[in-house]
């Protein structure tokens, strides 16, 4: 990390965009989607834009650095198209400065509790995917939820999704295994495949949307997911961990599993996910990396705060010939959430150290609001 020297105004300009964020999300109305049309006519189309501002500090043994950036810049578009059991989402992120698409898809619904789904979206698998990173109690992926979620969230493919949404739900599809269209870069195409499912079952209350109290009491919830994924011949990561230099021979069979749970009673919300996968890859020895994250969330009596901690380790495989500081990643997170108009406005204030050495740590301070 590059040695930044920081001066006091050096944090003017970021501090003074993140509190104009949140002066606008103050006067805003709580709902402010627009809509166009209408189902029964066989055209509707909800826009619902996005904005995550994000002030940024980290810190490391040979110096600090600091930006303001746009985390999240997203004009969600859904809605129905010539039949009001079909429906589609496109949703183009402007984050980085230049257009992005991160949802193209199309869904036909053959009854209340059965669809299918076509196009690029997120994979179904872990809990914190399936949450959503503007719902999530730590907008940021663990350490682990990185390493074994598809990279980026999403694919290309086709997908079965069952299930009433609230006490019971189901999806079970099939990816060409590449990821996101923008962000292939130089990965050939596969020659296999990703196939990829989840399934959460809430035996009290229904399936959460989100693993937050949004600063208040909650209702009391027990939910309980798994996931499933398996790939042959696949080059979506480096499966050869830098033994192998060409992209061709860095390809892998393998298969990862999850399972995790959302518990919420009183003004606590608990979350858990533990991950295992194991490896083959074809040009070099079998492994497998094991992985586990816990959050709490705890409201305050002052309603809208509420207080945020994690924890998370990632342990590659043994058998392997990592020292002990490659072997083991830890993550332990901080934060303080104030939201103002439940999901749709907040503020967050977040600590995460994802090293083993104490003096590595970054500060995100982020506001997110929806127009």
């Amino acid at each position: 990390m590059n040695d930044t020297h920081l001066r006091p105004g050096r944090h003017a300009i970021p501090v003074l965009a993140t509190l104009y964020l949140m002066t606008a999300a103050s006067i805003a109305p709580a709902q402010a989607n627009f809509e166009f049309g209408d189902a029964e006519d066989g055209l509707q189309v909800t826009l619902d834009p996005l904005i995550q501002g994000r002030y940024s500090y980290a810190r490391a043994p040979d110096g600090s650095t600091s930006e303001f950036d746009f985390r999240r810049a997203w004009l969600d578009t859904q809605g129905t198209l010539f039949h009001p059991d079909l429906r589609f989402r496109l949703q183009p992120d402007f984050s980085s400065g230049e257009l992005s698409m991160r949802d193209i898809w199309m869904q036909y619904a053959f009854r209340d509790n059965l669809g299918l789904r076509l196009g690029q979206f997120t994979v179904p698998f872990g809990m914190p995917r399936d949450i959503g990173g503007p719902n999530r109690l730590f907008t940021e992926l663990s350490v682990p939820g990185n390493q074994f979620e598809v990279p980026a969230g999403r694919d290309t493919g086709v997908t079965l999704l069952g299930g009433d949404g609230e006490a019971w739900a189901w999806a079970a599809g099939v990816f060409d295994g590449r990821g996101r269209l923008d962000q292939r870069n130089d990965r050939p195409a596969t020659s296999g495949h990703l196939f990829s499912a989840r399934g959460a079952w809430a035996p009290v209350g229904e399936i959460p949307r989100d693993n937050t109290t949004l600063g208040r009491a909650v209702e009391r919830t027990v939910a309980l997911g798994a996931g499933l994924q398996a790939a042959d011949r696949n080059h979506l990561r480096d499966w050869s961990r830098g033994l192998e230099d060409t992209v061709d021979r860095q390809r892998a069979d393998w298969v990862t599993a999850t399972a995790d749970a959302v518990i919420k009673f009183g003004h606590t919300s608990l979350s858990l996910a533990a991950f295992r996968r194991d490896v083959s890859p074809n040009h070099a020895s079998s492994y497998h990396d094991l992985g586990a994250e816990l959050e709490l969330a705890q409201s305050l009596p002052v309603d809208g705060l509420e207080v945020a901690a994690r924890h998370a380790v990632l342990r590659h495989d043994a058998g392997d010939d990592l020292e002990g500081d490659e072997r083991w990643q830890r993550e332990w997170g901080a934060g303080l959430n104030w939201y103002h108009r439940g999901q749709r406005q907040k503020t967050q204030l977040m600590w995460l150290d994802r090293d083993a050495d104490r003096s590595d740590w970054e500060l995100h301070l982020q506001h997110q609001f929806r127009f």
